[in-house]
Formats: C-alpha cells, sequence, structure tokens
C-alpha cells in the first residue's frame, strides 16, 4: 500500500540525586540504576533543582522532583506533546505493596529517553516531553505508586510547573499502557489538552485504600469531564493480540466514549514484540496525526502503512536469524 502523500508528516517514521547513584556515560547521558529505583528514590529540592529539567512539586502534603526530558529536534510550539511511558520494573503484588520479579527491572540510560522525545518532536514537528513517572527515570518517589491517585496529580502539578517555567499554552498527550491510564485522567482534569492518543490503554477500576498513594482510579470515571472539553481529540490505538493489556479492557473504554455521545476512533495495530503490547511507534504517528490536524481516515491510513512496513520487516529478520541459524549448523558452529 502506498502511503497517503497528505500523510506526509514524519517519512522517517514510515521506513522505521540522594539515593540515585547516576553513571556518567558519553554525551553527557546518565544511567539510572535499577537498584535504586526499586527502593524507592528521594530527594532534597536543592538536588532537584541541580538537574537541568527538573520541576519541584507538591502533592498530598508530600513534595517530588519531577525530572522531564524536552525536545525541540523537530520544531517548537507552545502546545508540546507529552509522552507517559508504560510501568516499569515487573509486575506488582498489590495487595503486599511488594514487587512479584524485582529481576524484571533494569538500568536506564537517560540518551535513550531523550531520544525518544526526540523521536516525537521529529514526527509532530513541535516541542515533545518525555515526562517521568514516579520513582522512575529521574524523578522522585516510590514507582510501586504507579496509576494512583497520588501519581495521576503528580503528573498533573508537574504539567502545571512545567507550562509555567516555559510559557506553554497546552499540552498534546501520548501514552503507553500504564501511562495511558494517566492519560484518562489528566484529560478529565485538564482544561488545556488538545489530542490525547491512549496506545494499550491498562484502564484499571478504582479501589479504594485511604492512602493516595495506594489507590487506583478509574480512568472511564473521568469521561464525562473529559467530554465537556469540545477541542479536546482522543484517539486510541490497540492490538487485538496484546498478552498484557487485554484489548478488550481497551475497547470498552472506547466504547464508553461512544455511550456518552462521542465516538473516537481505535486504531488496530500489529505490534513485533513478543507480548504483542509495546505500540509507542503507532502512538507516536498517531500523536503527530493529530497535532498536525489530520483526519481519522488519514491516520488510519497511515497507520496501517507503519504496520505493513513494521511486520515486513520483522518477517524479513526472523529469515535472516533462520539463515544464520542454518549456515552455522551446516559449519558445526551450533
Amino acid at each position: 500500500m502506498q502511503a497517503n502523500p497528505r500523510l506526509n508528516f514524519f517519512p522517517c517514521a514510515l521506513s522505521a540525586v540522594a539515593g540515585v547513584l547516576l553513571i556518567a556515560t558519553p554525551a553527557n547521558a546518565e544511567i539510572i540504576r535499577k537498584e535504586d529505583v526499586l527502593r524507592g528514590i528521594t530527594m532534597t529540592q536543592a538536588q532537584c533543582v541541580a538537574i537541568p529539567q527538573t520541576v519541584w512539586v507538591r502533592v498530598y502534603g508530600r513534595d517530588f522532583c519531577v525530572r522531564y526530558y524536552m525536545s525541540t529536534a523537530g520544531g517548537e510550539g507552545r502546545h508540546p506533546v507529552v509522552f507517559l511511558n508504560g510501568d516499569q520494573l515487573g509486575p506488582l503484588d498489590g495487595a503486599a505493596f511488594q514487587w512479584k520479579d524485582p529481576g524484571q527491572a533494569y538500568d536506564v540510560d537517560t540518551a535513550d529517553l531523550m531520544n525518544l522525545a526526540h523521536s516525537f518532536s521529529k514526527m509532530a514537528k513541535t516541542t515533545a516531553i518525555n515526562l517521568a513517572r514516579i520513582g522512575v527515570n529521574g524523578s522522585s518517589g516510590d514507582h510501586r505508586s504507579r496509576k494512583t491517585l497520588l501519581e495521576l496529580h503528580l503528573m498533573k502539578a508537574a504539567l502545571d510547573a512545567i507550562k509555567q517555567q516555559h510559557g506553554f499554552e497546552g499540552f498534546h498527550l501520548a501514552g503507553q499502557s500504564g501511562g495511558s491510564q494517566l492519560l484518562g485522567g489528566l484529560i478529565g482534569l485538564r482544561k488545556d489538552i488538545g489530542c490525547a492518543v491512549a496506545g494499550a490503554g491498562q484502564f484499571v477500576e478504582n479501589n479504594m485504600r485511604g492512602d493516595p498513594a495506594r489507590t487506583y482510579f478509574d480512568a472511564a470515571k473521568f469521561i464525562p469531564e473529559a467530554l465537556q472539553r469540545k477541542s479536546l481529540r482522543v484517539l486510541v490505538v490497540t492490538d487485538q493480540a496484546d498478552k498484557q493489556v487485554s484489548a478488550k479492557m481497551q475497547t470498552a473504554y472506547v466504547q464508553k466514549f461512544h455511550s456518552a455521545g462521542r465516538p473516537i476512533p481505535q486504531y488496530t495495530v500489529e505490534a513485533t514484540d513478543e507480548k504483542r503490547h509495546g505500540v509507542v511507534q503507532y502512538t507516536r504517528l498517531a500523536t503527530a496525526g493529530c497535532v498536525l490536524g489530520r483526519s481519522d481516515t488519514e491516520i488510519a491510513r497511515a497507520i496501517q502503512t507503519l504496520v505493513t512496513r513494521s511486520v515486513e520487516s520483522k518477517v524479513q529478520k526472523e529469515r535472516e536469524m533462520q539463515a544464520k541459524a542454518r549456515v552455522g549448523f551446516a559449519q558445526g558452529q551450533i
């Protein structure tokens, strides 16, 4: 399938702190160590302000340093794209409030976090921000409180501070998995969101525990407030074979918008990772299309083109690996 020429909004995509021990790497990047993140990060205000691209905020009587990675590689704008990544550190035992398998945690290179911001900026042709969630990617706090009321209001406060710091007028949001859950809450809490693209959304339901750090919220309950924002445009990206987050959960969220009188598009994609869960490349493309004013149909065509190319690339790599394995076996190397 040939890409629609009007969808040429990112051609490259369609061809493709106390408690934190930071290890210097090339290009002034840092390594955020998994051991530090697993036990939770604490930081003083003085330590926070000494780090570029951070904001110091207070929510529920608790202080946090929130780090963000901002790029203008593709252009500048007063309504930046903000990306909220998925959960880290593996599965959590909610009842015990403990990590089930700490071995799934990994070190994070801040160069990768900045590169992700660059990719969103280049595609959407505007400022892009990779916003570090609670307790990970350089932000303080405990990531066990992910997707809770505490994290939701922390992200809201961080956006308020970033908005004031840089003189932004509003934001566009893009999310992956748990980040999409936060997106679902933010579109109800904020009046300055333009586009909101939820990828592989983990739309959990609320459980009231009193402590906001352990209380999950139901993103669907923010839909009535979101519907009051006439300029808000919500899009959902789903792999129907997602093995980590049920596609039915994502579709149910879409249907609640339909039932409320505002149909929103749900784009079906094919992720190329083992769990069929990582849809960031498609979410990024949909976000760019929305920011640049493309229609739902145009975005769908562009996504389908990217799906085709991504799957073909995956198949080709698998064939190459199989060919190498056969050669190695023939030569007695395997």
